[in-house]
C-alpha cells in the first residue's frame, strides 16, 4: 500500500481536477485537429485559420473561465436557520451562525465583545456594524439580556454621591467696607464685578447710594435688580476732597470731576483766593447744576 503522505501529494483539489480535465481535453482536440489538418485537409492554411481559428478562440476562453469560476471564493449562503431567545452577552459563536451570521461575521461579534463591549439593552446590539435596521428588528424579540454584575468601576460610579448645586444663603454687604472675598458671596456677583465695584469705591471715596453700583462698567438694571436687596450703605464712611488744598492731579482722578473741571477749580481759587463755601463752585461756568450735584457730596472747603 502507498504511504499517506504519498497519497496526500498526488491527491488534487476538486477545481484542480477540472481544470486536468479541462486541459486534457484541449489537447485531445488539438491532436485531433493537428491530424485532420495532416491527412484530410486539402485546402490552405490561411482558409483553415478563417473557417476553425474563432472556434478554437471560443473553446479556450470557456476552459479558462471553468477554471476561474472553481477558483473563485464561493460566497457563504447560510443554512435553514431558526430564530431562539439569546443573549448578547454569553452567545458563542456556533450560536451567531445558527442566527444566519456567517462564521466570519460572529468571530467579528466575539471579538468586540472580548474586548469589553457590554449589552445592557436590546438596542445595543444595533451597535455591531454586521447587524442593520432589518436585521435588529428580526432579532428584537429573541433577544434576552441577564442582568450584569456591576463592575468595580460602576459600583463605584453609583456609590458616588450626586452632586448637588449649592445653595446661596442671603448675605448682606456693607458696600464701604467689604472685600472681594466677601462680595462674591452675594448671589449675582462674581470675581470680576467684585472687583470693579471696589475700584469704584475706591475712586470715589465710598459709595453714597446703592445706585452708585450702576455706574460699574458691565452693571445693567437687570443684574442691580438682583443684588441690590443684599447691598447696605454706610455714608460715614465717604471720604471728601478739600477743595481750597487739592492739586489737579487729585481732583482729575475722581470720576465726577474732569480735566478742564479740575483745572478750572484750580485756577479759580489762584485767582480769587479760598473758597468760603461750596456753592462758589458753581460760579465756575464749567460747572452746571447736574455736576455740581454728583461732585458736591465728595467735596468740602474745610
Amino acid at each position: 500500500m502507498l504511504p499517506q503522505w504519498f497519497k496526500d501529494y498526488l491527491s488534487f483539489h476538486r477545481s484542480e481536477r477540472r481544470a486536468i480535465i479541462a486541459l486534457v481535453l484541449f489537447l485531445i482536440g488539438l491532436i485531433a485537429f493537428n491530424m485532420y489538418q495532416r491527412f484530410f485537409w486539402e485546402g490552405d492554411w490561411e482558409e483553415m485559420q478563417l473557417k476553425y481559428g474563432p472556434i478554437i478562440v471560443q473553446f479556450q476562453e470557456e476552459t479558462d473561465s471553468i477554471v476561474q469560476a472553481e477558483e473563485a471564493p464561493q460566497p457563504w449562503i447560510p443554512k435553514t436557520r431558526e430564530l431562539f431567545k439569546f443573549d448578547p452577552n454569553t452567545l458563542d459563536s456556533s450560536g451567531w451562525v445558527a442566527l444566519g451570521f456567517s462564521p466570519k461575521q460572529a468571530a467579528a461579534i466575539i471579538k468586540y465583545r472580548n474586548a469589553g463591549a457590554e449589552f445592557r439593552k436590546p438596542e445595543d446590539v444595533k451597535k455591531l456594524f454586521v447587524v442593520d435596521d432589518e436585521r435588529y428588528e428580526e432579532l428584537k424579540p429573541f433577544i434576552s439580556i441577564a442582568e450584569l454584575p456591576k463592575t468595580e468601576f460602576n459600583q463605584a460610579f453609583e456609590d458616588k454621591p450626586k452632586w448637588e448645586k449649592p445653595k446661596y444663603e442671603p448675605i448682606i454687604v456693607e458696600l464701604n467696607t467689604v472685600d472681594s472675598a466677601t462680595l462674591v458671596k452675594v448671589k449675582g456677583i462674581g470675581p470680576f464685578f467684585a472687583r470693579v465695584i471696589i475700584e469704584h469705591r475706591e475712586k470715589l471715596g465710598g459709595y453714597r447710594t446703592k445706585e452708585q453700583v450702576l455706574e460699574v462698567y458691565g452693571m445693567d438694571s437687570a443684574k442691580y435688580a438682583a443684588i441690590q436687596s443684599q447691598l447696605t450703605i454706610d455714608t460715614s464712611l465717604c471720604t471728601q476732597i478739600n477743595v481750597n488744598t487739592a492739586t489737579l492731579k487729585q481732583l482729575v482722578r475722581h470720576p465726577y470731576i474732569n480735566f478742564n473741571q479740575a483745572k478750572a477749580i484750580v485756577n479759580y481759587r489762584e485767582q480769587h483766593g479760598e473758597y468760603k463755601q461750596l456753592d462758589d463752585l458753581k460760579k465756575i461756568h464749567l460747572i452746571n447744576e447736574e455736576s455740581y450735584a454728583k461732585m458736591s457730596s465728595y467735596l468740602k472747603v474745610r
